[in-house]
């Protein structure tokens, strides 16, 4: 005869035993639980532990890539090196070397809400056209402000920091000015423009008649404002932006027979002029 007691201890053993049973499977089903274990995928499952390829991935981009696409001119005419130009006082001249740095854009949407910022930054050269302007947000983006010039920040970064074939590396012929040990005192060339002159009007460029804008410094850089885009961007993997860039506006109202040379702080007020002069240089396509 099964006492109480007997019983009793029967039943602890069925249920010790029906829940350990219990704890293993749901402990085996856990561990071997399948499913997507990338944490990139739109469906990830931070509970699987075993990949059973149903990862699935959003086809749109979390940014754009931006290409720069620039069209040179003076004035009404397209702009080359070498090519015969005049400026504002009748001075025939032309250009040996033209550069200056854009960048660091700041972007918007229609709102006028600043979405994100950028550090990038394109060389800008009369003999190219087409630049990676670095990543955007894939957000409704309809305007962006931008500088000529280089950040305060980044002017004072080294440029071996950077690699190569970035545009803030070091270049040749340089674009910067490194003056002892104290970062501080280096300073990127944001706008560089040398060439010729007929100073004496004789029609011919004589020896010397050269004319040397080397313009840098914190407070030289140009601020560029509500550049607009069109379409604006939209979950798009590339984006093109084209821009115009009239390179007789940085020589507006210079008399450059007579003004031939500045690096920046030697003649403040011809630096000042082109750095003013600047933010008319570029404009939408």
């Amino acid at each position: 005869m099964i006492t109480y007691y007997q019983k009793r201890k029967n039943n602890l053993y069925k249920l010790t035993y029906y829940s350990s049973l219990f704890a293993l499977i749901l402990f085996f089903n856990f561990s071997c639980k399948k499913g997507c274990t990338d944490p990139n995928a739109s469906n990830y499952d931070p509970t699987a532990k075993k990949e059973n390829n149903t990862c699935e991935y959003d086809s749109s981009s979390t940014e754009t890539n931006i290409s720069l696409i620039t069209f040179h001119y003076y004035d009404s005419d397209s702009f080359y090196l070498d090519s015969i130009y005049q400026d504002d006082f009748g001075n025939t001249i032309k250009f040996s070397r033209a550069n200056f740095y854009f960048g660091n854009p700041r972007y918007y949407n229609s709102n006028g809400q600043n979405i994100a910022s950028s550090n990038s930054y394109s060389l800008i050269s009369s003999t190219e056209t087409i630049y990676d302007f670095g990543d955007a947000p894939t957000d409704l983006i309809n305007t962006m402000d931008v500088i000529i010039g280089v950040d305060s920040i980044t002017n004072h970064i080294d440029p071996a920091n950077y690699s190569s074939s970035n545009a803030l590396a070091y270049q040749s012929p340089s674009m910067h000015w490194q003056m002892g040990t104290n970062t501080q005192n280096w300073s990127y060339l944001f706008i560089v423009l040398e060439g010729q002159v007929d100073i004496d009007g004789n029609g011919t460029f004589d020896s010397g008649e050269t004319f040397v804008y080397h313009i840098g410094g914190d407070d030289f850089r140009a601020e560029i404002n509500a550049i607009n885009w069109n379409p604006p961007i939209n979950q798009l993997a590339t984006y093109t932006i084209e821009i115009d860039i009239n390179w007789a506006n940085f020589v507006n109202n210079i008399d450059i027979s007579s003004d031939v040379f500045t690096h920046t702080m030697d003649n403040i007020p011809l630096a000042t002029i082109i750095s003013t002069n600047a933010i008319t240089v570029i404009s939408e396509h």
